[in-house]
């Protein structure tokens, strides 16, 4: 009796008005920390009677990072077993709920406790709408799609980033209240999205359930999930100190480097249908892992901030380029039963990224120098681009 209804509902995944409650599930995503992160300072100082308040400070960016890396693979598997949206809309609830709470708590413990359950809540929404996605569209459309993802979340951060500086100077708790923006996309996309029919139909078929999902051939997307996010982090953990020490300019200076690097990112996403046309998926990759590690050598050549604005053009680029790229082949290498694990993983990857960029590059930056880093981490980069440069794709 359903299915009419859905193959009717399914002409309209076209729309702009469709793909806009879509993707702004996705935009939501890159809310977590960027809003947040020009109010702690202010943040640290009122809870400065609290014992190990630098290190606890950094937790209310980075704990929801953990928890997304943990969870997104969890989430994978329970999307393929329950359904899409019976899990996206409770996410998105307590992805605003948890979120808008660090307005009104005044316990730092508390505080930590609500970012662990908001980085729960986006570990589902990051996986949920790339497999929407995935279902709604196929073949060039899912490109397109993917593209269009790439740029409401690069975009998104950039505003978000500038929103947040906004807020925190009236009051650092304000930043807090733009997760109630979540409740509004969440009435939205109940209205506008369905249920996946193919999901429908393959929930129906046990044989689907049991199917094994082997994670083997997705290695190669994980991996560079990893790299690519692991090297992306340079800018936010090690650029900072090269252009207040080095460069011995404002802070003010670092917000405008990062929003010019999400913008970036943004417009690059939304040429790689393009791009898709006339290159493969591993001559993608040596293009995008090209521009990363050429970012890394201009800072090593020129040391002023213009240059430092054209590399983080050129990382933006490079990385808006990438994240489709990864998606893409990912999507192109799962079945349909096994879409939702892969993706829950390739979350993973990628949270795992950011968290382990300052261990892999701060002991090269305290051995050799900020300069020198870049130096090593352009070259490794250039080492990865020319394997795809070269590399043939099975079919």
């Amino acid at each position: 009796m359903d299915t009419p209804k859905l193959i009717l509902k399914s002409k309209n995944t076209d729309s702009f008005v469709f793909k806009t409650a879509l993707f702004s599930i996705a935009a939501l995503t890159v809310l977590g920390s960027t809003i947040i992160a020009p109010s702690l300072p202010a943040l640290e100082a009122h809870f400065s009677d609290v014992e190990n308040i630098g290190f606890l400070s950094k937790l209310i960016l980075t704990l929801p990072a953990l928890f997304i890396m943990f969870f997104s693979p969890i989430s994978g598997f329970m999307f393929d077993r329950f359904g899409r949206l019976k899990l996206i809309y409770p996410a998105m609830l307590v992805w605003s709920l948890s979120g808008t709470s660090g307005f009104f708590l005044d316990n730092l413990y508390l505080l930590l406790i609500s970012r662990a359950v908001f980085g729960i809540a986006t570990a589902f929404l990051m996986t949920g709408v790339s497999v929407l996605l995935s279902d709604y569209y196929t073949g060039a459309k899912r490109e397109k799609a993917l593209s269009m993802q790439g740029f409401f979340m690069a975009f998104g951060g950039a505003i978000f980033l500038i929103l947040g500086g906004y807020l925190s100077n009236l009051d650092w708790r304000y930043p807090f209240l733009a997760y109630l923006l979540g409740i509004l996309i969440l009435v939205f996309a109940f209205l506008m999205l369905f249920e996946p029919e193919r999901h429908i139909r393959n929930s129906q078929d046990s044989s689907d359930l049991e199917k094994k999902f082997s994670i083997i051939k997705f290695l190669p997307v994980y991996f560079l999930g990893i790299f690519c996010m692991a090297m992306f982090y340079i800018a936010p953990t090690q650029l900072p100190f090269f252009i207040t020490h080095t460069l011995e300019m404002d802070s003010s200076y670092v917000g405008i480097s990062m929003a010019t690097a999400s913008v970036s990112m943004a417009i690059f996403s939304l040429f790689y249908n393009r791009l898709r046309s006339y290159l493969n998926i591993f001559k993608i990759y040596f293009l995008a892992l090209f521009l990363i590690g050429t970012s890394f050598v201009i800072v090593g050549i020129f040391h002023n901030y213009a240059t430092v604005l054209i590399a983080f053009i050129l990382m933006g680029a490079g990385l808006g380029v990438m994240m489709v790229n990864n998606s893409s082949w990912l999507f192109m290498l799962a079945k349909d039963f096994e879409r939702a694990k892969a993706y829950g993983f390739l979350a993973a990857s990628l949270f795992m990224g950011q968290f382990i960029s300052p261990f892999i590059t701060q002991p090269i930056a305290k051995a050799f120098g900020l300069i020198d880093m870049f130096w090593i981490f352009g070259g490794l980069v250039y080492v990865v681009a020319l394997i795809f440069l070269f590399a043939k794709m099975k079919r």
